[in-house]
Order: C-alpha cells, then sequence, then structure tokens
C-alpha cells in the first residue's frame, strides 16, 4: 500500500510527472513514432489534485483491508496493475474522454476482483465478497456510463470518467477469469 502511495503522491505533486503522465488521447493519437505510449502506464497513479488522490489512496485502503482476507498484498498489486493498464487502452475507445487521470478505474477492477476472490473464501468472507460485489454493480448501474462515458461531478470540481469505472469493473472480472483458467490448467497438468 505504501508503494501505491508513494508512486501516485509523486505523479500527482510533482509537476513534471503530473504533465507528462496524465492520460491525453491527443497524445497517444500523434502520428508515427509520436505517440506517448507511457501515458497508459502512468495516468492511474496521476491525481487531479490532494483531494482526488487521498480519496482514492483510501479507497484503495479500505479494498486491501476487505480483499485482503483472499489474496496477498503482491496479487492485490498486480490485479490492480492489470486493470489500471486495461482501463487506459479501454479509454482509447473512448472519444469523448479527451483527458484522464486517477486511480478509480483501477480501484473498480481491483474491488470486482477482490469480491471474487473472497467468494471462494470462508462463510464471512463470502458475505463480504457478496457485498462488495453487489455495491461496485449497484454504483455502475447508477453511474450509467454507458449512456455518459463523462460526467461533471460539482463536489469534485471535474468531469468523472464513468467510463473507467466500467471498464476497471470488466477488467477485474476477466483478469480472475484468466487466473481461474490458468489455476485449472496447472491442475490438470499437474
Amino acid at each position: 500500500m505504501a508503494a501505491v502511495g508513494a508512486l501516485s503522491a509523486a505523479f500527482t505533486f510533482v509537476p513534471w510527472l503530473h504533465a507528462h503522465g496524465l492520460y491525453l488521447r491527443d497524445a497517444l493519437m500523434l502520428p508515427g513514432g509520436e505517440r506517448q505510449w507511457w501515458r497508459l502506464l502512468t495516468a492511474m497513479w496521476v491525481h487531479l489534485d490532494g483531494r482526488h488522490w487521498l480519496g482514492n489512496l483510501l479507497a484503495a485502503s479500505g479494498l486491501l483491508l476487505l480483499a485482503g482476507r483472499a489474496a496477498g498484498a503482491r496479487q492485490m498489486l498486480l490485479a490492480l496493475l492489470v486493470c489500471g493498464l486495461a482501463v487506459q487502452v479501454a479509454l482509447l475507445w473512448q472519444p469523448a474522454v479527451r483527458w484522464y487521470g486517477g486511480l478509480s478505474g483501477a480501484l473498480h477492477g481491483l474491488a470486482v476482483w477482490g469480491a471474487l476472490r473472497l467468494l471462494a473464501a470462508d462463510r464471512w468472507s463470502r458475505a463480504i465478497g457478496v457485498a462488495l460485489a453487489a455495491g461496485v454493480l449497484i454504483k455502475l448501474w447508477l453511474e450509467q456510463s454507458w449512456l455518459a462515458p463523462v460526467r461533471f461531478d460539482a463536489a469534485w470540481g471535474f468531469g468523472v470518467v464513468r467510463a473507467a469505472h466500467a471498464a476497471g469493473a470488466v477488467a477485474g472480472f476477466g483478469w480472475w477469469l484468466a487466473q481461474q483458467w490458468w489455476e485449472q490448467r496447472r491442475a490438470a497438468v499437474g
């Protein structure tokens, strides 16, 4: 968790990293070798202000506490990274999303992945998994990102990229499926 906080703090509060880390659609769509592809890897660490950074860090901490019952810190960090990269790639197919920064998309993926992992654990963990999965699904339904991928939120003072939340949730489910397939394949071979 400390690594997530430190890396995201650097990309949020160091101006050069912030400017060169943010997802900018135009920079990713430049012709030929001029494309700034690294933004697909860095955008999840960039936050728009200290409040945005702190909110995402608290959400990540909460997920670590909830899903940590079913997965170790390394597995959770890997799931966060996979989901974060998947979100940035998915945003390339959303022309309405001109820029993006933050962990919220990846965190939605981590929440789904963690919820599914919890369902395979003890009874209390299953209850947490069901509640976590239901919470994410209800939130996604209420956001209705398929109607408006970006929506200005006056409380935050910027456009919330709801499409990133949905993409993250799909990525979390996909990562869980890939791990299930891999584990079954290894068991069949071994």
